[in-house]
């Protein structure tokens, strides 16, 4: 297993979109942002594209922030996917 700093979180977005159907037009811009809440819980999303979001999406129990990288591909907007807490990278760095 790859170390934290050698994993590309992004790097299936090509896969993704080939299994969907979706033409690859090359990397979306996405990126990670980290937002710590008064109470101190430290809060993270992927904000796709770089205009203001349109769409804020949510997951499910037992899912994360990448479940909607297809939809998100799919989709061609700006928008965030947040990790909810205890999933995904909510308390990472």
């Amino acid at each position: 297993m790859p170390s934290s700093s050698e994993y590309d979180e992004f790097g299936l977005f090509h896969e993704n979109a080939v299994e969907a159907g979706l033409d690859w037009t090359g990397s979306p811009e996405v990126r990670r942002e980290w937002l710590e809440a008064r109470s101190g819980l430290r809060l993270s999303a992927l904000v796709w594209g770089c205009g203001p979001a349109e769409l804020v999406l949510l997951h499910g129990g037992a899912q994360n922030a990448h479940t909607w990288d297809t939809v998100a591909l799919a989709l061609g907007r700006s928008l965030v996917a947040v990790d909810l807490p205890g999933h995904g990278r909510p308390s990472a760095a």
